[in-house]
């Protein structure tokens, strides 16, 4: 009988251009899907990425990048058309602002359906890529099949040059939403939804997930479940820029939940110590990736080597 015990990553892989101050600009691998699988893979955890890679040479480059960090490539699908490109502009604060080119390219290549290993013990669906189109209505059949073998997560990553209407956009993340365990939303998607207030956790919470976890920047995370609410406090560092932050956090939350077994068909809640633990380790990768330039993940090892106690986590009233 085969263990199950890879996570799969579905989502896009593309090429980050990052404009500099100077006017300089480097090519970067990038994408929510990739930068998912890339970190989860310096955390030590075994990861499938799932999504489409053009076999173009950037496409290829992306590939070599992915297959040296360890990422199982042996389920992605390989595309004839070209790799998709983001233009990524650090702003101010250092939150990039994109420019998104990405029409007639791999991520519009029709999967049919997403293949994924044998060995899936979760599944984690994240961004354009898995929320619209082609690939996102695979992605979602993909998330239903595998629930009855694995643990669903979704991150919906918004970015709204690329989705349909608001109203049309709230659907399809509410229905990627109720079929997922773990839910990761950032303080930017709710605006980028026409939310601000976040009014929309509630709907989110009603539709069954055991853990929505909130980033909220330099405020830091908030987590809620069954057993209540946890918030963890951002590490103070100096910022260079954002990208890949999000995903960098996600594949810390995922990495320690299955470090503890925690992933994997679901069997009920969660308790607020490890949630405190995933919560604090997920914050500090994320703030050591914003102290690099593009999306860079921490390895493990310097994740522990820095860890000088525990960040400033409490239950909620």
């Amino acid at each position: 009988m085969t263990t199950r015990q890879r996570i799969a990553v579905l989502g896009e892989a593309l090429v980050d251009v990052v404009q500099t101050g100077t006017g300089a600009s480097r090519a970067c691998p990038g994408g929510s899907g990739l930068n998912t699988a890339l970190a989860l893979a310096r955390l030590d955890a075994p990861v499938a990425f799932c999504g489409a890679l053009s076999r173009d040479d950037e496409g290829a480059r992306l590939a070599k990048h992915l297959a040296a960090e360890g990422v199982d490539l042996s389920c992605a699908l390989q595309s004839d058309l070209p790799c998709p490109r983001v233009i990524a502009t650090p702003g101010a604060d250092g939150s990039p602002h994109y420019d998104l080119r990405l029409s007639r390219s791999a991520l519009e290549a029709q999967p049919g359906a997403w293949r994924l290993p044998d060995d899936l013990i979760h599944l984690h669906a994240t961004s354009f890529a898995s929320t619209t189109g082609v690939q996102g209505e695979a992605a979602l059949a993909a998330m239903i099949q595998a629930r009855a073998v694995a643990s669903t997560s979704f991150d919906p990553n918004v970015r709204r040059a690329v989705l349909p209407s608001i109203n049309e956009t709230r659907a399809l993340i509410a229905a990627r939403i109720a079929q997922a365990d773990i839910v990761k939303v950032s303080a930017e998607d709710f605006v980028e939804l026409g939310d601000a207030s976040g009014a929309l956790l509630g709907e989110w919470r009603a539709l069954g997930p055991r853990l929505i976890v909130v980033t909220r920047g330099g405020a830091g995370a908030l987590a809620l479940f069954a057993g209540g609410e946890i918030e963890a406090a951002a590490p103070s560092v100096t910022v260079r820029d954002t990208i890949g932050a999000g995903d960098t956090f996600m594949a810390a939350l995922l990495a320690e939940m299955l470090r503890d077994g925690a992933l994997g068909p679901a069997t009920g809640g969660f308790a607020a110590a490890p949630v405190a633990r995933w919560l604090a380790f997920a914050t500090r990768a994320a703030a050591l990736c914003c102290t690099r330039d593009g999306c860079d993940p921490p390895r493990r090892a310097e994740l522990e080597a820095r860890h000088d106690g525990p960040n400033s986590v409490a239950p909620l009233a």
